[in-house]
């Protein structure tokens, strides 16, 4: 009888020694994947954020088509004074892709957001609330806008901390072409998502045109 207890013993302690093997082999791997798996998770999130904005230069093109012009990223006199000074060039996108005048825009609702939290003092756009939207990126963020007659302004976001879910707010100005050191898309607009770090002006930012120079072919 002794002889068996001991030998289950002895089965019971090689099993435990086994878990403690599996358990050391897990965190291992967690430690060397989890880190690639987040970067799978990063891209994945440029690349939708990155198809939203075609959708969004879709949009804008049939509204150029209508009016003659692209939407201002600026408040026109006919909407009243903005409520602050954030999100300005985002929610002047909304309001007029959204227009009670222009019923145009394809675009789903879903992606819309109020990061700043604001409303006008009436409704402009046709929505039943008066919030002054923006448009989102995949980091749930504020996809800013600047109209080509604004590239000279330096405006304020509110974005969101993706770590702590701290509130940011960082500037952004018009991107510069790196080889001309002049606007990218100089005649048109741009659009900018601040990326996966939640703050704009960093190198992670996504755009709707390629933010890295050309290489040389030869």
């Amino acid at each position: 009888m002794a002889a068996h207890t001991n030998a289950f013993r002895r089965r019971a302690g090689f099993t435990l020694i086994e878990l403690l093997a599996v358990l050391v082999i897990l965190s291992i791997l967690i430690v060397v994947l989890v880190p690639r798996l987040a970067g799978f998770g990063e891209r994945a999130n440029e690349k939708a954020t990155k198809a939203y904005l075609a959708q969004l230069d879709v949009a804008i093109a049939e509204y150029e088509n209508r009016f003659g012009d692209y939407p201002p990223s600026h408040f026109r006199d006919e909407w009243g004074a903005p409520p602050n000074g954030t999100n300005l060039g985002a929610e002047a996108l909304v309001v007029s892709l959204w227009g009670k005048d222009w019923g145009g825009t394809g675009l789903a609702e879903d992606k819309l957001c109020n990061s700043d939290g604001d409303e006008a003092k009436r409704q402009l756009a046709r929505f039943e609330k008066p919030d002054l939207f923006e448009l989102k990126d995949s980091w749930g963020n504020p996809i800013a806008y600047l109209h080509r007659r604004d590239y000279g302004r330096e405006d304020a976001y509110v974005t969101e901390d993706p770590d702590t879910g701290e509130e940011l707010e960082t500037n952004l100005k018009a991107k510069r072409n790196p080889t001309t050191g002049g606007p990218q898309r100089a005649g048109k607009y741009q659009l900018v998502s601040a990326g996966p770090d939640g703050r704009f002006g960093t190198d992670d930012d996504v755009c709707n045109f390629d933010t890295q120079p050309a290489e040389d072919g030869g």
